[in-house]
């Protein structure tokens, strides 16, 4: 983050939306460094929020919850977002199996995103 200059660095949350482990290991990682200090002052750390399964799967009908539950940052793709989005699932064609299409229809994160901030540890924290 520091070689880079990054303000802002968006995670899976700590449930990894579909509870991968790659997912949940990113989340620890980066949780891990802002316990720690390791963040630049600047830089601030946004996780995904895992919704329910309901939520997750009633598409663009999501957006007014989305609106109205607080959250630190929301993302709305409009149309131009979701072909690319879409574009970019395509691109793995050996990981599209059938449900992944119910995902590119049905998912409210082809629509909508919303993230909250990972709070950042105390940096001079002294232990006697």
């Amino acid at each position: 983050m520091r070689a880079r200059s990054f303000n802002v660095v968006l995670t899976f949350d700590g449930s990894g939306v579909s509870s991968h482990a790659n997912h949940t290991a990113i989340h620890k990682a980066v949780s891990r460094l802002a316990f720690t200090g390791q963040v630049p002052n600047d830089c601030r750390l946004l996780s995904l929020v895992t919704v329910g399964l309901l939520r997750k799967y009633i598409s663009f009908l999501e957006l007014p919850f989305s609106w109205l539950l607080p959250s630190s940052l929301r993302c709305i793709v409009g149309p131009q977002g979701y072909r690319r989005a879409k574009d970019a699932m395509f691109c793995h064609r050996s990981q599209l199996l059938w449900f992944r299409y119910l995902y590119i229809i049905f998912s409210r994160y082809m629509f909508v995103n919303t993230f909250q901030m990972i709070p950042q540890g105390p940096t001079n924290l002294k232990m006697y």
